[in-house]
Formats: structure tokens, C-alpha cells, sequence
């Protein structure tokens, strides 16, 4: 009994742990990321995994290009199915998709790191820069997302 306790737990940190955002830092805590299966990384539920926003959000020009850094916490990819990953800038009811990155099939634990232009205007305006693992697996949950809070300002 011991022996099937301790797989099922096993089991269960590797099934809930997939995607964790680096640049600009996820909402909550980065304990752990380096490991297959951290808690942090395990958000199912959109838009942010009920997570709450930054007291302090990160500032970022009006029409510039910014590096969003990611980590694929635990593979998904089906060779039939690939699966992608998406970026998209949030305001309100509005997504604007800023860029989308395809699946490949890398390892738990690889980085993906992609240039992404900020629109103009919304300036000063609270927003949401996310991320979303789109897994195309029906194995696995269909998405999982990680947020981080961002202001534009005028870039001139």
C-alpha cells in the first residue's frame, strides 16, 4: 500500500506541472522550475490560473521588441498532433496574439525564447502578457497558461 501511495504521488506531480514564463517574470512564485513537474508551473485554468496580478507590473515601450522567455516544464508533444505554443497580450475582453511558437518535440525543461512587438497606444494601461502551452494531446489537459503583469509607455 505504501509502495502504490508514494507511485500514485509519483504520478500526480508529473501530470500537473508544464510551463512556467521567465521573461517577464510568471505571476507567483518560480520554486522549483528546474525540476519535471514544479507546482508553480502547473496552471490549467485561463486566463492566468487564478493567479493574482503584480503589485508592481513591468514597463515596457510603446511599438518595441521584447524577449519572452519560457520553459516547457513537461513534454506533451504527440508526433500526429504537435501541439504550439502562443503569446498574447490581454486588455480587458481584447487578446491580440503576438506570436506563436510550434512544438516540436524538445525535452521537459528546454527554454523557447522569441522577439515579440508591442502595439502601440493602451499606454499606462494595466495588460497581460501570457503565454500558453496548446498541447493538441488528448492525453493531456489542453492548455496551460502562465501570465505576467505588463504597463506600454511612450517609447519616444
Amino acid at each position: 500500500m505504501k509502495f502504490q501511495v508514494s507511485l500514485l504521488v509519483c504520478f500526480s506531480a508529473y501530470a500537473c506541472a508544464h510551463m512556467c514564463m521567465m521573461s517577464p517574470p510568471q505571476r507567483g512564485s518560480m520554486m522549483g522550475i528546474n525540476a519535471i513537474g514544479a507546482p508553480d508551473c502547473a496552471l490549467e485554468k485561463g486566463p492566468c490560473g487564478d493567479r493574482k496580478p503584480h503589485a508592481r507590473p513591468i514597463r515596457i515601450a510603446e511599438g518595441s521588441n521584447f524577449t519572452v522567455t519560457f520553459q516547457k516544464n513537461l513534454d506533451h508533444w504527440l508526433e500526429k498532433t504537435p501541439g504550439h505554443f502562443e503569446i498574447a497580450l490581454l486588455h480587458e475582453k481584447e487578446e491580440r496574439i503576438l506570436g506563436t511558437i510550434p512544438d516540436n518535440g524538445e525535452p521537459s525543461l528546454s527554454l523557447y525564447s522569441t522577439n515579440v512587438t508591442m502595439p502601440q497606444g493602451k499606454l499606462n494601461a494595466s495588460l497581460i502578457l501570457r503565454t500558453t502551452y496548446v498541447t493538441m494531446n488528448h492525453d493531456a489537459p489542453p492548455e496551460f497558461y502562465q501570465c505576467s503583469d505588463i504597463e506600454l509607455y511612450g517609447g519616444k
